[in-house]
């Protein structure tokens, strides 16, 4: 018998309306992009704030990806067991993943860019190995010289980028 409210039976899978849709979208496609920009620096995944319960939710790459990819699915989202053990510095949060990601759109730069001592981090312009400061937007290129030679031997990159950081140097 058909329900005369509309409500889909309890058996068949819900729909998001097509706003929550393109927003579940846009949410895997942040994803992808925290994850292309930060997994390599060691970061297993996002911390979200729940506002059901106030409490912090940690999500790694993967958990997240299939809980969205499910959401599109089903309408529905997944339960998920709490971490066991995290360790918080792993994780970074979703909003500042977001701006991040939203700051490298604002300014042109790809997530995917590594930096190289053949171009300027912060303006893209192109640079000989030898200069000190770029010729467009006048910064020192100290810090990527730092970063490239502790790299190459061996060290992290996240905590290098950390360390450069608490130095004093801008992130790029």
């Amino acid at each position: 018998m058909e329900d005369p409210i509309g409500d889909p039976p309890e058996d068949e899978p819900g729909r998001l309306d097509p706003e929550e849709e393109e927003n579940v979208r846009a949410d895997l496609e942040d994803l992808g992009g925290m994850r292309q920009i930060f997994g390599p620096q060691g970061v297993k995944g996002v911390v979200i704030a729940c506002p059901d319960c106030g409490e912090n939710h940690y999500y790694e790459w993967d958990l997240l990806r299939e809980n969205l990819e499910h959401m599109l699915q089903t309408g529905e989202p997944r339960m998920h067991e709490p971490a066991f053990e995290v360790r918080e510095e792993e994780y970074i949060q979703w909003d500042y993943g977001k701006g991040y990601l939203d700051a490298l759109v604002d300014t042109g730069l790809e997530p995917d860019r590594r930096p190289s001592l053949t171009q300027c981090p912060w303006c893209a312009t192109p640079c000989e190995d030898f200069f000190r400061y770029c010729p467009k937007c006048g910064r020192s290129l100290a810090a990527l010289r730092l970063y490239r030679d502790l790299v190459q031997r061996g060290l992290n990159e996240r905590e290098v980028r950390a360390l450069l950081v608490r130095a004093g140097f801008d992130p790029f």
